[in-house]
């Protein structure tokens, strides 16, 4: 069963989290405590307990158009290949898209994610560096946030050390973003 994640899902999102990806609870617990109430997860239930989660946080392209950005997506081991992660990723389409959203937007965190997502019909969109023809722009809370969560890791700034950025259009209004700016957008993460 997918559903919200709540308020109350903090244990389990942590054993997902401390199953999947490096990190201490303190860095989830922060995640949690400052940018879960910001943002919103989908998770997928089985046998009484979270399976699956990602993360939906806002922005903008160009700050014009509504898109969501696709974060800690993650599946315990034990439910692994059975499709929880693309199933939540397509209801998180589906959410942005009833909500007048025009992309979802993510960074795959290694190499071989970026065909997992193209079959999910992500498309590269962005760059490391600013080629000023357009980007995802983040909110101000959320850059408040990321500041905050920078200081935490022990980074000088929260420019971004992941690869490129990928794309999922919801509708037109993204697919001629996507066309205008050749796939050379930008993922903001500098705090100026």
């Amino acid at each position: 069963m997918q559903r919200f994640i709540r308020g109350d899902d903090f244990p389990q999102v942590w054993d997902i989290w401390q199953a999947c990806f490096s990190g201490d609870e303190s860095y989830v617990r922060f995640f949690w405590d400052n940018c879960f109430p910001m943002c919103r997860g989908l998770g997928r239930e089985e046998d009484g307990k979270l399976a699956a989660m990602l993360f939906m946080l806002p922005g903008t392209l160009d700050e014009q158009l509504g898109a969501e950005y696709v974060y800690a997506v993650a599946t315990l081991p034990e439910y692994r290949s059975q499709g929880y992660a693309a199933e939540l990723t397509s209801r998180a389409a589906e959410v942005a898209r009833s909500e007048g959203k025009a992309a979802l937007c993510l960074c795959p965190a290694t190499d071989s994610l970026y065909d997992y997502y193209g079959k999910q019909g992500f498309m590269p969109a962005f760059r490391k560096r600013d080629e000023g023809r357009g980007r995802f722009v983040w909110p101000g809370h959320m850059l408040h946030y990321m500041r905050r969560e920078s200081e935490l890791c022990g980074r000088t700034d929260a420019q971004s050390d992941e690869p490129g950025g990928m794309l999922r259009s919801l509708d037109e209004r993204a697919e001629r973003w996507l066309e205008q700016t050749g796939g050379r957008a930008y993922l903001e993460y500098t705090l100026e």
